[in-house]
């Protein structure tokens, strides 16, 4: 069986380097193992080429690097895209040769829809009449009656990338963790408003200490799948979240996200329509004085994306208090139901850095689309 695979794979080579004059064939490194990168990657990239911002004459070929994060969502991407398990063994090959580097490409921007093209296309994801009518039975299973909304929130911490981390320490990301149990005001204030609300995750660090008729602590029940994660974050009305892999499938379905304890400050996914977004607090060591926007960008922290850097310039970071995720949370449910008009540009933005990642020195951002939390924004002006 090997050999057989192995000959495919020369046999492949060698058809592009045939149809070199013809057509040139493409090999991508499909990001898997991290939901994120899976979700907000992949989305971005068939934006670009139904925009034609990909090359004319290509034919492209995706290959997936590492373990799925969510087998169902890859599933559902193959049937928008080329998808080839045995593309790593060409690339393997190909990269010996000068010329291959023709045949390459990537997701430079990593899911950061810098040219706004989101907004100007529907999802290319859909659930088949098949997937509906499981998503609904999954539903039930969860105690939400048909008709019913849901607010799905998540709060990453160092238990999922423990497991799912492959081997690799991402303890240089703690930065961005936050306590879940900081989430439950919020949590009741929505269901006070007539929503249910899902804690999502896979391996997390507890329980949420929280119990009600509209909560569901999805996590921890034992009843998740793969689907459901994917059919709960496509469907929700929006998604509380402190910038982690879940929310990429609420993003690529095109429902609104709700950040909080946002870290580093210039990644803010400002691109996300409707969406809103308030970040962690940042204090020097030695002071008691919360440091404004322009301090947080003069010291650089907006950019630092390891721990350590916090550390060695002496910031450390505070996440949001329960009533200002509450606060937060609240004007998304009022925006979600139309009891918030305004849409036009905060000023805040004129102030906020048009940076460009410091690792690929591509541009962060588009055009503005998000906003920041109106109460919480007051009191950094």
């Amino acid at each position: 069986m090997r050999t057989l695979r192995a000959f495919w794979i020369f046999a492949a080579f060698a058809l592009v380097w045939l149809l070199r004059p013809i057509v040139k064939v493409r090999f991508g490194s499909l990001f898997v193992s991290r939901l994120g990168h899976l979700a907000g990657n992949t989305e971005c990239y068939l934006c670009e080429r139904d925009s034609g911002l990909t090359p004319k004459g290509v034919f492209d070929i995706w290959s997936p690097q590492g373990t799925p994060a969510n087998r169902y969502l890859l599933k559902m991407f193959r049937r928008v895209m080329r998808v080839a398990d045995w593309g790593a063994g060409v690339v393997h090959i190909g990269s010996r040769f000068q010329w291959w580097k023709d045949h390459s490409f990537s997701d430079a921007n990593w899911g950061r829809d810098i040219h706004n093209l989101m907004e100007k296309h529907p999802p290319h994801l859909k659930f088949t009449l098949a997937e509906e009518k499981r998503g609904q039975e999954g539903l039930r299973d969860l105690g939400i009656p048909a008709g019913a909304k849901w607010v799905c929130i998540v709060a990453r911490d160092e238990f999922y990338l423990r497991a799912h981390g492959n081997g690799v320490d991402y303890s240089y990301h703690d930065f961005r963790d936050s306590d879940i149990q900081n989430y439950r005001l919020a949590a009741v204030a929505l269901m006070e408003r007539g929503y249910h609300v899902i804690r999502m995750g896979t391996h997390v660090a507890a329980a949420m200490r929280l119990a009600g008729e509209r909560f569901i602590d999805y996590a921890v029940s034992g009843r998740g799948s793969e689907f459901m994660d994917v059919y709960l974050g496509a469907k929700c009305a929006f998604t509380i979240s402190n910038g982690c892999g879940f929310d990429g499938i609420p993003m690529i379905f095109r429902r609104p996200v709700c950040f909080v304890n946002e870290a580093p400050f210039e990644y803010l996914s400002t691109w996300m329509k409707d969406s809103l977004a308030i970040w962690k607090h940042h204090y020097g060591s030695q002071s008691q004085k919360r440091m404004s926007v322009q301090e947080i960008v003069a010291s650089g922290a907006g950019l630092f994306d390891r721990s350590k850097q916090f550390a060695d310039a002496g910031i450390r970071l505070v996440e949001n208090a329960p009533e200002e995720i509450r606060d937060v949370a609240l004007e998304m449910a009022d925006r979600v139901e139309g009891l918030v008009t305004e849409t036009g540009p905060q000023a805040f933005w004129k102030k906020y850095p048009r940076s460009v990642n410091p690792h690929t020195k591509v541009a962060l951002h588009g055009e503005i689309r998000m906003r920041i939390g109106a109460k919480f924004l007051e009191a950094y002006e």
